[in-house]
């Protein structure tokens, strides 16, 4: 978090180029997801296999065959239909059961990175079933770990494939704005519930005191590259893993940031890292994330391993200041 923490200018430096991309003098908490074009690519369920199959094949073999045979196989439930749940997920029973993706298809680009993301889970899964029912799932902070490097993977082979800056602009602002949301935005979440709870040990808090709270932590994220709308104090009000699953939001912070410094260790050692990457999904759920992650020589205590998967950032950052 605290890495994080110190990274903050660049979820801001993307403000200000947002801010350029929306001809706006000043960007508002209710324009960082909002669309820079209204074009909208249609890729169908077809080309999004061919997509997905290319992009982890530059990878990994063993990653494009397993995704082959959830396409191949049908364990991909991507048909819109009346009534079916929204949203989308990896479900996976146990270690003798081979898992699904259910999601709704609907030939747009971002379903594309959709289907990749939950193949990254089913591959996981896959990779897993050596482990026993009890430890078959991976901890919630490794939980990510593949869908993540999965979607970066389909984003890296899209961005070499873009015919036209517009294509890589709005590819580069998706990506960028998930890292936000995960990565810097989480930290932010957490670090209020923390502080909320701090501060009721000394006594009862009334609504006001809970979105001063909120306010604080949000201005340290956005400094004076956003400005926040006065209803914005109310937002700790919608999100109900507070009350729910108290510091749930940390797990995402973690694992986003986990993968993006797993991400950036392959680009520095190419395919030389790919069988200890595949080690650790191999297992699963039956070690702590830090002896899990201590297999590929990585210590999660040291500041280091986290600032490299900044890195990444800035990396997509560069590459959205060259398409204006």
């Amino acid at each position: 978090m605290q890495a994080v923490e110190r990274h903050y200018p660049l979820a801001q430096k993307y403000f200000h180029l947002k801010t350029q991309l929306l001809g706006l003098d000043k960007l508002k908490n209710t324009d960082i997801y909002a669309p820079i074009t209204a074009e909208t690519e249609v890729v169908s369920f077809p080309q999004a296999q061919a997509l997905i199959q290319t992009a982890f094949g530059r990878f990994s073999e063993q990653f494009a065959a397993i995704a082959t045979d959830f396409f191949n196989r049908r364990w991909i439930d991507a048909e819109v239909r009346v009534g079916k749940r929204g949203g989308a997920f990896c479900a996976a029973l146990s270690p003798h059961h081979h898992p699904y993706v259910l999601c709704s298809y609907n030939d747009t680009s971002r379903d594309v990175s959709t289907v990749a993301h939950e193949l990254g889970h089913g591959i996981h899964y896959w990779l897993a079933r050596r482990q026993n029912l009890l430890n078959y799932d991976a901890p919630l902070v490794l939980a990510e770990t593949a869908s993540v490097f999965a979607e970066i993977l389909l984003t890296r082979h899209l961005l070499t494939e873009a015919k036209s800056p517009a294509v890589r602009r709005a590819l580069l602002c998706d990506t960028l704005e998930e890292m936000y949301g995960t990565v810097f935005r989480q930290t932010a979440l957490t670090r209020f519930e923390m502080l909320a709870h701090a501060k009721r040990q000394s006594g009862q808090l009334s609504a006001e005191d809970i979105g001063m709270l909120w306010w604080r932590e949000q201005e340290k994220v956005f400094g004076e590259s956003v400005e926040m709308i006065p209803s914005y104090r109310w937002g700790w009000s919608y999100i109900p893993h507070f009350i729910h699953s108290r510091f749930y939001c940390y797990s995402y912070s973690f694992g986003e940031l986990l993968t993006l410094a797993l991400f950036q260790r392959y680009l520095d050692e190419g395919e030389a890292f790919v069988p200890h990457y595949l080690r650790l999904l191999e297992s699963g759920g039956s070690q702590r994330p830090e002896h899990a992650l201590a297999q590929l020589g990585i210590d999660i205590n040291q500041p280091e391993f986290w600032n490299r998967g900044f890195r990444v950032i800035e990396g997509f950052l560069a590459d959205l200041q060259e398409t204006l």
